[in-house]
């Protein structure tokens, strides 16, 4: 087993530190800079992001439970929550990202329309094309940590896209590694007022689902209903 790790100022998108496997004596292959992966779950904040954009809250609700999806192609993509549990009720969705629930992530996805998490995205910073399918908002497209790293960083910096540079470092054991200009840009067609009004209400989604992180799906969570922020 191998790991990556990449550590990001928001403020100005320095890379602070970065690991590209687990011992450089043995493979000096950097799978931070080089290599790609599902990335799962950790999609979802850009998901409930577009959702948040196009008037969706944290109170918006859909149905929790098995689901086939079937399109006019006649496929069926049938996803599941982890351990097959599901609350059986309508959840919302500030509850749906407390349990990482897959099933009303994918309809968030379906109903916002697939080009839509795509194109915000690529909004993001992201570089890597995405390909709109039903399962993108579970993250199984593959990207690479740099370019991810990248989006989390316009999330992590209130809505300001920046590139990715990487800082001098000088010790006895590392050397300068490079060194880019930096450039800031504010999210594309959108104004101040509404960019950090969409993005508060994220946080707050975000901070009330990590209250509840601890409830089941048997708790009062499943079917509490939380106001939308004025």
């Amino acid at each position: 087993m191998e790991l990556a790790s990449i550590v990001l100022d928001p403020n100005t998108g320095e890379v602070l530190a970065l690991t590209g496997g687990k011992d450089y004596n043995k493979s000096q292959y950097n799978r931070a800079i080089s290599s790609k992966r599902q990335v799962g779950s950790t999609m979802k904040p850009f998901l409930y992001y577009a959702a948040l954009e196009n008037n969706l809250t944290s109170a918006s609700k859909f149905l929790s439970e098995k689901t086939d999806f079937v399109f006019s192609n006649e496929q069926i993509y049938s996803p599941t929550n982890y351990a097959d549990k599901y609350a059986n009720s309508d959840i919302t969705m500030a509850a749906a990202l407390a349990y990482s629930d897959n099933v009303y992530a994918v309809k968030t996805h379906l109903f916002l329309g697939e080009e839509v998490l795509v194109n915000t995205l690529n909004r993001m910073g992201i570089k890597e094309k995405t390909n709109p399918v039903p399962s993108l908002a579970l993250g199984t497209s593959e990207l690479n940590m740099l370019d991810f790293a990248r989006g989390y960083t316009t999330l992590a910096s209130g809505g300001y896209k920046r590139d990715i540079s990487f800082i001098n470092i000088s010790s006895y054991y590392v050397a300068v590694i490079l060194m880019l200009k930096r450039k800031n840009k504010i999210l594309e067609n959108e104004t101040f007022s509404s960019r950090n009004i969409t993005l508060i209400l994220l946080m707050a989604t975000v901070v009330t689902a990590l209250l509840f992180l601890f409830w089941s799906y048997k708790s009062p969570m499943a079917e509490i209903f939380i106001p939308p922020i004025p």
